[in-house]
């Protein structure tokens, strides 16, 4: 427990609020990258949701429908 974390003084001069980061160069591709990232994960998270509806219904299919 010797490790400790130490805070950037530039971060925490005046506006303590500021994170600091990489700044953008080319906002036209961050923009493009952004909108390709938020279109991946509403792919992925549709899939994930249909997958597990899938799952529910099979499941109960055969839970209730087997007999």
């Amino acid at each position: 427990m010797n490790r400790q974390i130490q805070a950037r003084t530039s971060a925490h001069s005046k506006n303590a609020h500021i994170i600091e980061h990489t700044p953008i160069y080319d906002l036209a591709a961050f923009e493009q990258r952004l909108k390709k990232r938020k279109n991946q994960k509403l792919l992925k998270n549709t899939f994930v949701g249909l997958a597990q509806i899938c799952m529910a219904v099979l499941t109960f299919s055969i839970l209730f429908l087997g007999e």
